[in-house]
This record gives C-alpha cells, sequence and structure tokens, in this order.
C-alpha cells in the first residue's frame, strides 16, 4: 500500500494521460460519427452534436487545461496540508468519468474518445480508492466524494460556456488583420 503523499500525485498524471486521448480525437470522431450518432440517439444528437461541431480541439484544449490546473491546485493543496478529503473527493469523481466514457463504448458499440486511456486507468482508480478506503473514514469518503461529483459537474457547464466564448474570441481573432 503507497502513502497518500505519494498516491496524490498520480491524480494530475492519469488526468492528462486521459485527456489527451479526448483531445486528440474528440473533433474527429464527432465528424466521423455526427451521421450514425445521429440516426441511433436523435434527440440527443441534437443538442450534444451541435455543441460539440461547434467546438474546435483548441477550445477544448482550454477546457481541458482549466479542469487540470483546478485538479493540480487541489493536488498541491493536499500536498502540503495533509488534508485529503477534497482530492478523494474529486478524485472519486474523476474515476466516475472514467466509468461513463466505459458505458457510452457499451452503449454506443463503438470507439468513443477517451475509452481506451479510461480502461488503462481504471484499474489504478480502483487500486487507489481502495486503499484511500482503508485510510479514512468511509462517511467522510462518501461525503467528499459527493461534493466532488457537484463540483466536478459544475465546472464542466462552466467550462463549457467557457469554450464557446473562447471559441467566438479564436473566431474574431482569426479575422482580425
Amino acid at each position: 500500500m503507497m502513502n497518500m503523499e505519494t498516491i496524490i500525485w498520480l491524480f494530475p498524471i492519469l488526468f492528462m494521460f486521459h485527456d489527451f486521448e479526448e483531445i486528440i480525437f474528440m473533433q474527429t470522431w464527432i465528424v466521423r460519427n455526427k451521421s450514425y450518432l445521429s440516426e441511433r440517439f436523435p434527440k440527443l444528437s441534437k443538442k450534444i452534436l451541435f455543441h460539440f461541431e461547434k467546438i474546435p480541439t483548441a477550445s477544448f484544449a482550454v477546457g481541458v487545461a482549466e479542469e487540470f490546473i483546478l485538479i493540480s491546485i487541489v493536488t498541491i493543496s493536499a500536498a502540503i496540508s495533509h488534508w485529503y478529503f477534497l482530492w478523494i473527493g474529486l478524485f472519486v469523481a474523476f474515476t466516475l468519468h472514467l466509468i461513463i466514457h466505459c458505458f457510452q463504448f457499451i452503449i454506443i458499440r463503438k470507439y468513443v474518445p477517451a475509452v481506451f486511456t479510461s480502461i488503462i486507468c481504471l484499474p489504478i482508480c480502483i487500486y487507489i480508492i481502495d486503499n484511500t478506503v482503508q485510510l479514512f473514514p468511509i462517511k467522510e469518503i462518501i461525503f467528499y466524494s459527493v461534493l466532488g461529483f457537484i463540483i466536478m459537474a459544475g465546472n464542466l457547464i462552466l467550462i463549457h460556456k467557457f469554450m464557446n466564448a473562447f471559441t467566438d474570441q479564436l473566431r474574431r481573432y482569426e479575422q482580425t488583420k
């Protein structure tokens, strides 16, 4: 079993490893699978595809960078303070995010960006959570996991709004001389 001082540094590493796959493949995947997704999931596709089609890779990467900064701040704070509960909550939320990608793969029945790294990262995350459960009270872990999920969901909503605004700024910049 590893100690928390070592374990916490794996979070930003796992996050970026996973999100590199999303950054690299998201745009191409959307273009390639647009008609398939529209046929299989017409209602859902109208909202989601429209949103992701208009977000260039640069804007998506800015959103990922914001999440990375948030995760890094929480990790550094946990390392300095030795208070790990918020870190645990966000890490559990990240692990649930990986599981969601696996379910997307099962439901869509095709490759989805980030499924490969989700499959690679999940055993590591489960190992970390198993070790964490042995070190801290389960009530605290559950509370901060719910809080972490709420923080990540709220942040995701804000990030997508920011990505739209950043995309508008990129387009304005393209057109100025």
